[in-house]
């Protein structure tokens, strides 16, 4: 076996957003096509697929099916060393990396990007909702046998069609996998059921992404940095280290509220304050939140307060003077 080479001290971490580099990277034939890929990885008829991967972050989701073998795969900070059939899942701005022994037995993995994806609305759709696409946790599903067959069979028909040269072959790619994806989510039903942690996990690490993201907010108005481009979800996502459509379905699973609500909330939870709490004038108050204009600071209070800053004001030093009396 290949030892695991350490990276240089300082070396970064590549990141591929393309399948191309991604198959370079990994000492792999390039894909049929740029925005999808499905590989069955025989050892018998494969001899050049690496069994190392150094450390990288990829854009891409993938679905892996080791049906036998002994692999030790590393998913952002957790390690997991397979030795039965199983799925495994990477999803975008992971840190990936694996180490595979020199005679693994036989694997089915789809690779595919977002691109891909959004092209096929039901197939986002399902893919958003689904928990397995939102851990940073390696948790693998071990498969029955009879599990094992029908996801092999899957993989199967997805693989023919890929093969093929029928015009209208991706159509059908993308409900393959969308019908993979809801058998899988099936057993990820049961899985939960039977394994109360990993349940107990997906709760925690939504109430700690969301927990993030309201610190984030709060920091970056606290330091000034809320400027136009840097009020968006997909802005605070990369800065997570997640998708943008993740962030917005946990927190709006967690809060009942969009990403984007939740960012215009503590926007003004701030303004409030500061109208209340300080005479800074409106246009300091604006400009303090990274409003270009006090007029953009006007228009967005209106929308989210359905009153002025000005009003606003005024109506909380009037209802304070009452209360004094």
């Amino acid at each position: 076996m290949r030892r695991i080479k350490q990276q240089p001290k300082g070396e970064d971490i590549p990141y591929f957003s393309d399948l191309v580099s991604f198959y370079k990277h990994v000492n792999g034939r390039p894909p049929l096509h740029k925005d999808f890929d499905i590989r069955e990885i025989d050892p018998e008829v494969l001899k050049g697929y690496d069994y190392v991967a150094k450390p990288f972050r990829h854009s891409f989701y993938c679905i892996a099916l080791f049906l036998q073998g002994d692999i030790t795969l590393n998913t952002g900070f957790w390690k997991t060393r397979l030795k039965k059939p199983a799925l495994y899942f990477k999803t975008p701005c992971q840190v990936v990396s694996w180490t595979k022994p020199e005679r693994w037995l036989k694997e089915y993995f789809i690779v595919f990007t977002e691109n891909f994806m959004l092209n096929y609305k039901a197939l986002a759709d399902i893919i958003f909702e689904l928990p397995f696409f939102k851990l940073e946790k390696a948790i693998p599903f071990e498969l029955e046998p009879d599990e094992v067959e029908l996801l092999t069979d899957l993989y199967n028909q997805i693989l023919k069609e890929y093969r093929s040269d029928n015009t209208d072959k991706f159509d059908l790619i993308a409900s393959y996998t969308q019908t993979l994806l809801i058998h899988i989510r099936r057993m990820y039903n049961k899985y939960a059921k039977i394994d109360k942690s990993l349940t107990a996990h997906i709760h925690q690490h939504d109430q700690s992404l969301v927990e993030e993201f309201r610190v984030l907010i709060r920091k970056n108005i606290l330091s000034g940095n809320m400027e136009n481009s840097n009020r968006t979800v997909k802005y605070f996502a990369s800065q997570l280290t997640t998708h943008p459509n993740h962030l917005n379905a946990v927190v709006k699973r967690l809060t009942k509220k969009t990403a984007i609500a939740f960012i215009h909330e503590q926007l003004v939870h701030e303004a409030k304050s500061l109208l209340n709490q300080t005479e800074l004038s409106i246009k300091e108050i604006a400009f303090s939140l990274g409003f270009n204009e006090p007029s953009h600071f006007n228009h967005f209070f209106k929308k989210q307060m359905h009153t002025t800053p000005v009003l606003y004001r005024k109506e909380k030093q009037v209802s304070f003077s009452n209360n004094s009396l």
